[in-house]
């Protein structure tokens, strides 16, 4: 009998959940392509999660005090969902362990990549943060085993720029699971030129939109934080009963009357079994499969992200979302790698139909409100459509409105998608989980937009 078999049997309960839970973290932070700090963490320990009426939690790094102090959570759990859990292994297995090169040689990209873009004497400063993370749980539920080992390469790019009266802070992000091929393979000295070259066109011949009803393309990058954002998080299933309210708002879903959210194109899907994603896992903290979930099916809402308490709560099965971010956090409902599903039109043909537009391709700043209703975006890099081409820089245009009328607003999506990293917070106290945000370039026809 293994450690975590032993503490098992100490707790007799309908449900029963220990978890051995071990993260590796190495974090290091550049300016202008030189190291300026950093650190290597290391934390390992054990939870404990029952239920019996109410819900309790109890957490420590010693195995052996597991237990011996436990505290209610919520009080708002009626019971469990009662599928039996599925043990069994995932794993994303490295090409290139992180140890594989030394830390000099890892510090050259960066600085090969500082190097390439100094030159540009609008660039302020170039800051990076670069993290490895090895994350490892053993999960016994209701002695059924689960066990996973996920490897992460996180890559957080702020560039300033300024040029004459403008400036700019551009952010770019890269990520996957894996080993130290996805450093390799992210091409960073080049990806950071094009980026900031990109940024310095639209501060020398950015030109302001105005403010006008028209007609808006959304890149990937856009789309990846609107369906996160505007989709994901509202269509939690523990936000709606409350859980989040006096952290983290509401949700659109509570007072919405019928399941019409937008058009017959928009489809947004939650999908933790995407090989080589940030947000990877097949089995979930609770020991449920994960799976794709269409969160909205042809512009309706189809189903709800759960995990077995939620679930229970409002009469259906748990659909494998419970995640915890560390060994003395509970599992919480939460996203993995949200995005809107593509289509079948090219990125030219998705365009070619605008007579008059601005297509935003990254962007400057987002907000939404707590019921994920209201929401605006700043753009960064944007360009104005004519007659069915992309043409001219835009200086910051805003688009704001209520989700509801923006997806509505949506009549295609082209057939790209592209992913890009994240950390997404939520609970009390709080805590973080890698995920993935997503989609393709998104067309929305006669939508507001004006100039910040």
């Amino acid at each position: 009998m293994d450690e975590l078999e032993d503490l098992y049997t100490k707790f007799s309960y309908p449900y029963v959940e220990v978890r051995r839970h071990s993260i590796n973290n190495r974090i290091i932070h550049f300016l202008n392509g030189n190291p300026v700090g950093g650190f290597f963490e290391k934390e390992t320990g054990y939870s404990l999660r029952f239920f019996q009426g109410t819900l309790y939690f109890s957490s420590s790094k010693n195995p052996k005090e597991l237990g011996s102090k436990t505290y209610p959570i919520h009080g708002w759990e009626q019971g469990f969902s009662s599928e039996n859990p599925e043990g069994g292994k995932y794993e994303v297995k490295e090409r290139k362990g992180f140890d594989s090169v030394s830390l000099e040689d890892k510090t050259e990209v960066f600085l090969d990549a500082y190097k390439r873009v100094k030159v540009i004497p609008q660039l302020k400063n170039l800051s990076v943060t670069y993290i490895e993370s090895l994350e490892e749980k053993e999960i016994l539920v209701n002695g059924v085993k689960v066990s996973g080992r996920v490897p992460r390469i996180g890559i957080f790019i702020s560039a300033v720029i300024k040029e004459g009266d403008r400036s700019a802070t551009a952010r770019f992000e890269l990520g996957k699971s894996g080993g130290l091929e996805v450093l390799e393979e992210s091409n960073l000295p080049e990806f950071v030129e094009e980026k900031i070259k990109e940024v310095l066109k639209v501060l020398q011949k950015g030109r302001s939109f105005g403010e006008k009803r028209t007609d808006v393309v959304l890149s990937n990058m856009l789309s990846g934080i609107m369906a996160h954002e505007s989709v994901g998080h509202p269509f939690e299933a523990d936000r709606i009963a409350g859980r989040e309210f006096a952290q983290a708002g509401t949700s659109y879903l509570s007072v919405l009357k019928g399941d019409k959210i937008g058009s017959e194109a928009v489809n947004v899907i939650d999908d933790p079994t995407i090989p080589g994603s940030y947000g990877f896992y097949l089995i979930d903290d609770e020991g449920v499969l994960g799976r794709p979930k269409y969160l909205i099916k042809e512009g309706k809402k189809n189903e709800l992200l759960t995990d077995r308490f939620s679930a229970n709560r409002i009469g259906t099965t748990s659909n494998g979302s419970a995640r915890a971010s560390s060994f003395d956090r509970e599992p919480l409902v939460r996203m993995s790698n949200t995005f809107f599903k593509p289509g079948n039109l090219t990125f030219d043909e998705l365009v070619e139909d605008v007579k008059e537009g601005v297509f935003i391709k990254s962007y400057m700043e987002w907000n939404i409100d707590d019921m994920r209703l209201g929401e605006r975006y700043v753009g960064l890099e944007a360009y104005e459509i004519r007659d069915g081409e992309v043409q001219d820089p835009v200086i910051f245009p805003v688009l704001e409105g209520k989700t509801t009328d923006l997806l509505s607003s949506v009549d295609a999506v082209d057939n790209t998608l592209e992913f890009y990293p994240g950390t997404c917070g939520k609970g009390d106290p709080d805590q973080g989980v890698p995920v993935w945000l997503g989609g393709p370039n998104m067309r929305f026809r006669n939508v507001k937009v004006k100039v910040m």
